[in-house]
């Protein structure tokens, strides 16, 4: 709203900071025009500033006119016809005006004798309007052309506030997607620890507020966050493997292989997580002596990096066609990052003799869609 309210404001001090100069530059001429004959004088200064005044005015009145008339779609032919009939009824209106208004003042004594008093006698009534129906069809044709290429910007902005408020509103809604499925995971869990092991189901509680904390976090701020370094994935991914620990114990382990600058690269929230739950659900869960998960992360290029997790299982049992919640998690991860990448990112699931690897490619840089509007 506050940035509306500027950009309002500086379209208006634009008007006139244009309309000034303009008629500044007319008032310049006339002066020049009058000087020419004799010096200048308040007897002959005085009509001319007279006729800029009325002029001044007619240019307003036609501004009303015009942005009344551009609330409703008109063909060409109207707009032009608009234009030739607003200039020459403004021209004879200042000119009808101009000439009443000077003709008191030339029937004063002072004017008697000056150069305003012939300068009304030798300018017929209707002499003028030529002149200022050339300068008003001109300003008209300045002003709709400014107009217009004023109300497309304000249409382009408009359309990518548009684009960027979907977009947010796709990606708010794939990120809540995320947490009903591990909640309900979490709430099990901890509902089967409570008569059997409480001081484990207290530890799993409490791992389980900290990785909620991370999941609502961007729904309770006021901006949603939907890309994040990777070091606070890495954090909160520890209280998510340490609440997974309890559950799997030694069948659950991992191994952290990463750049040190990788920390600092952005992805999308819950990125890590999701490849993760993907790997022990459909992964380390499968297997008898369970497994392994290996995070790795590392620099490609100048402008891409890739962070891949590794776990034990056939492609077959992870693949994102399988029914169930982490086929979903996998389109929705996918959907995330066409939405905020676009074709810069992509994931892919890879069967390594018996490890399946989940690759993510991503830009270096943290620019998204939503950035690039």
């Amino acid at each position: 709203m506050a940035k509306a309210h500027s950009q309002k404001a500086t379209q208006a001090s634009g008007f006139w900071l244009y309309q000034l100069a303009g008629w500044s530059l007319f008032a310049t001429l006339q002066l020049l025009l009058v000087g020419s004959d004799e010096p200048l004088s308040l007897q002959n200064v005085l009509p001319a500033l007279l006729l800029l005044a009325l002029a001044f005015g007619g240019s307003l009145l036609l501004r009303a006119c015009y942005r009344h008339w551009r609330r409703r779609p008109h063909s060409q032919l109207q707009t032009l016809g608009l234009l030739v009939l607003s200039a020459l009824i403004a021209a004879l209106s200042v000119d009808v005006l101009h000439y009443w208004l000077l003709w008191p003042l030339a029937q004063l004594p002072l004017f008697w004798q000056s150069a305003a008093f012939h300068w009304f006698d030798a300018q017929p009534l209707g002499s003028k309007a030529p002149l200022l129906a050339l300068l008003y069809l001109f300003w008209s044709m300045l002003y709709l052309t400014l107009s217009r290429q004023l109300d497309l910007r304000r249409s382009e902005q408009l359309r990518q506030t548009l684009e960027v408020n979907m977009t947010q509103a796709q990606l708010q809604s794939l990120l809540a997607q995320l947490s009903p499925h591990f909640m309900f995971n979490c709430i099990n869990n901890i509902r089967a620890l409570i008569l059997e092991d409480t001081h484990s189901a207290r530890l799993m509680l409490s791992h389980f507020a900290d990785v909620l904390r991370y999941q609502i976090q961007p729904q309770m701020e006021s901006s949603q966050q939907a890309l994040v370094p990777l070091s606070s994935e890495l954090a909160v991914l520890d209280a998510y493997l340490a609440l997974l620990f309890i559950q799997f114990e030694q069948r659950l382990q991992w191994q952290l292989q990463l750049a040190p600058e990788c920390r600092s690269y952005v992805l999308p929230r819950l990125a890590l997580q999701l490849l993760v739950e993907n790997a022990v659900k459909h992964g380390i869960s499968k297997q008898r002596d369970g497994g392994c998960i290996q995070i790795s992360a590392r620099t490609l290029d100048a402008s891409h990096w890739q962070l891949e997790v590794c776990n034990p299982g056939q492609l077959a049992a992870t693949s994102a066609t399988t029914e169930g919640n982490t086929g979903t998690g996998l389109t929705n991860l996918r959907q995330r990052l066409q939405l905020l990448y676009g074709a810069e990112a992509q994931l892919f699931l890879i069967q390594d003799g018996d490890f399946v690897r989940a690759q993510l490619f991503l830009p270096l840089t943290a620019t998204a869609n939503e950035d690039r509007h």
